[in-house]
């Protein structure tokens, strides 16, 4: 096996039966991705703004554009997501309280995907404890000005981030799973990694579907085993 990576896999999970695949890669090779939630490219010195004050999105956005950098928007942790399936952005400044998904759970995501990426919270409140997963690079006070401190502390960890970093992302891979008694099944999205339910019934033959996020409108692959090999 020494020719080969394998890599386990767990998106679908029942609320009775849990089943994981394992899926190998044959060195040179790349399995087939399914789904839609295919991310492009990185953006050279582009800084994402999640926030959801559009007047601090537009500050913080002239600020970075006259000092050279190229940003983007996201009005929140959803749309942040959104947005990085289309682009990666070398640094994400975000905000920590926020409507559908807030700053710690979208830095949580993004740290489990993408562990390398650089993140600044920008924040005018700080929680009392924060998950190891949801720690920043830099905490910024968003009511005091700290501009230059700010652009200084983006710079650095521009410099110090690679053109094309090793940023690991969630393929979207069909996952075997069987119809639950109860009705529905239980799937964990790639993009948000949220849980969300999927009406099941029962299949004469092994059928591949896709289901849409509730959430953040990612399409998720999933397979249904077939109830007469149960």
């Amino acid at each position: 096996m020494s020719s080969f990576d394998q890599t386990r896999v767990s998106f679908c999970t029942d609320t009775r039966v849990a089943l994981d695949i394992s899926i190998v890669f044959g060195r040179g090779k790349f399995p087939a991705v399914y789904g839609e939630n295919v991310m492009h490219d990185v953006s050279a010195d582009s800084v994402l703004l999640v926030d959801d004050d559009p007047s601090v999105r537009d500050l913080l956005s002239r600020r970075l554009e006259k000092a050279g950098f190229k940003a983007q928007h996201a009005e929140d942790g959803i749309d942040g997501l959104v947005k990085l399936r289309d682009h990666l952005p070398k640094v994400i400044i975000s905000d920590l309280v926020m409507p559908r998904m807030a700053g710690i759970e979208f830095i949580s995501v993004v740290r489990t995907r993408f562990p390398f990426m650089p993140i600044i919270v920008l924040s005018g409140s700080y929680p009392q404890e924060v998950p190891a997963e949801a720690t920043p690079d830099h905490w910024f006070d968003k009511n005091s000005p700290h501009t230059t401190e700010l652009l200084r502390a983006v710079h650095d960890l521009l410099r110090k981030t690679p053109d094309r970093p090793y940023l690991p992302q969630v393929i979207s891979i069909p996952v075997r799973a069987r119809p639950g008694g109860a009705g529905y099944f239980v799937l964990t999205c790639t993009d948000c990694l949220r849980v969300f339910q999927v009406a099941s019934r029962p299949e004469n033959k092994t059928e591949e579907r896709t289901a849409v996020c509730v959430h953040c409108e990612a399409r998720v692959p999933y397979l249904i085993e077939s109830v007469e090999t149960v």
